[in-house]
């Protein structure tokens, strides 16, 4: 940490040097404002990559932001100068990969069918869960308070549920004839199901096999028989 620090402390201070034509006082100004964003996310990154492991181990209720601080090698206070609570942590952790599955998700053409894109979406999710199996405990706790209701999501992983993707594929005969909310949830519970079953197992499971069994099972329980 105090490596990455120095670094970029000696980035601005020749970036000073070079500018001697301004005036001394702005640039400097700057020149510390940008050493405290840096320090600032230097110091959220560790805490965030610190954290996740200590509320996957513990849970929400029983990890305390003094055993993230000693996980993440700063005082306590450093912890709630970056977050000023445990729910803004716990938040962050949500927002950070859920951020990143989103980046994955746009990635897939807006030109595919309703049935490729739950597939596609289905294999970036398990593969992206399986690389960050901290991570994924702390999703299959929090699934086991919402239950298979996409209606109990918190609002920023319901997102990655769109119901109406499922309205759409009802409507065009993608999805068999049944209500889009219970083909949410048979997805979502699909999903988790294998998931945690893997974990259970010790990871020992190929996750490109894993997302394959998880796709096959929704291509058995809610998409319609393919042309022949």
């Amino acid at each position: 940490m105090d490596t990455i620090i120095r670094y970029y402390e000696l980035q601005f201070t020749a970036a000073i040097e070079r500018r001697q034509g301004e005036p001394d006082v702005p640039v400097q100004a700057r020149a510390k404002e940008k050493v405290r964003q840096a320090r600032h996310e230097a110091y959220r990154d560790l805490i965030l990559e610190a954290a996740e492991p200590v509320f996957a181990e513990k849970g929400y209720a029983d990890a305390k932001v003094a055993d993230i601080a000693l996980a993440a090698g700063v005082a306590t206070g450093t912890v709630y100068a970056i977050f000023p609570g445990k729910q803004d942590l716990y938040r962050a952790i949500h927002r950070e990969n859920l951020d990143e599955l989103s980046r994955h998700y746009a990635a897939i053409p807006a030109s595919r069918s309703v049935r490729e894109t739950l597939l596609a979406r289905s294999e970036i999710s398990t593969r992206f869960l399986t690389s960050r199996p901290d991570y994924l405990r702390i999703y299959l706790r929090e699934a086991e308070r919402w239950g298979f209701d996409p209606g109990h999501l918190p609002g920023d992983v319901a997102a990655f549920m769109d119901r109406s993707l499922f309205e759409r594929g009802v409507a065009n005969g993608e999805l068999i004839e049944e209500d889009p909310q219970l083909l949410q949830s048979m997805m979502l519970a699909n999903g988790q199901v294998h998931l945690a079953h893997w974990l259970r197992g010790g990871r020992r499971e190929d996750p490109a096999a894993l997302a394959e069994r998880i796709q096959a099972f929704m291509r058995r329980a809610i998409f319609r028989s393919e042309p022949a």
